[in-house]
């Protein structure tokens, strides 16, 4: 019975052990748990943070994109308006009652100092309006032609150089300064 006794002792006693070597692991258990869902909601709350900022930095950049793309077609469409208001004032220079037309070109020809022979070319569309006796008056120097590919004032010739004063060159080199005004006067705000 001795021997009984210390097995069943001995048995007793292993159960126990066991019982505390359970307990303790299922306490142990529930710790690591505890510390695994608390470093999951820290990763999980990092996470959503890092995506919130994320998104934020997408959205305003992509506002930024849309902006300037609003601008951009803002632009556009400025100097298209631009085009066609310079287009309207060559088209108005055009079409100028002779006596004004005849002004104008003898304003422009008043600025070239010409000792020199040479040709000035116009417009076919200006044969009614200018005549060699009007330039003669102006710069006895100057031969008159006309040619197809000028579009209203003139081109001055002579052997060593080409003055380039048609309407739309003169409207091209004004256009850095006349540009402002223009854009001022059609888009000034409200």
């Amino acid at each position: 019975m001795a021997l009984e006794q210390i097995l069943s002792g001995i048995l007793e006693e292993a159960g126990q052990e066991a019982e505390n070597i359970i307990a303790s692991a299922l306490k142990e258990k529930s710790s690591i748990l505890q510390e695994i869902e608390k470093e999951a909601n820290l990763l999980r709350e990092e996470i959503i943070e890092r995506a919130r900022c994320e998104g934020e930095f997408v959205y305003r950049n992509d506002m930024v994109a849309k902006k300037l793309q609003a601008q951009k077609v803002i632009l556009q469409v400025k100097k298209s308006q631009l085009d066609t208001c310079l287009g309207e004032v060559q088209e108005a220079l055009l079409n100028l009652d002779a006596p004004l037309y005849r002004n104008l070109i003898r304003n422009m020809l008043s600025q070239i100092q010409l000792k020199q022979e040479g040709e000035i070319i116009f417009s076919d569309h200006d044969k009614p309006r200018i005549s060699q006796d009007y330039i003669h008056k102006i710069n006895p120097h100057l031969k008159l032609s006309f040619a197809d590919n000028i579009q209203g004032g003139f081109i001055v010739k002579t052997k060593e150089l080409v003055i380039d004063n048609s309407l739309g060159s003169v409207l091209a080199n004004l256009r850095p300064t006349l540009e402002p005004k223009v854009a001022q006067i059609l888009f000034k705000e409200l």
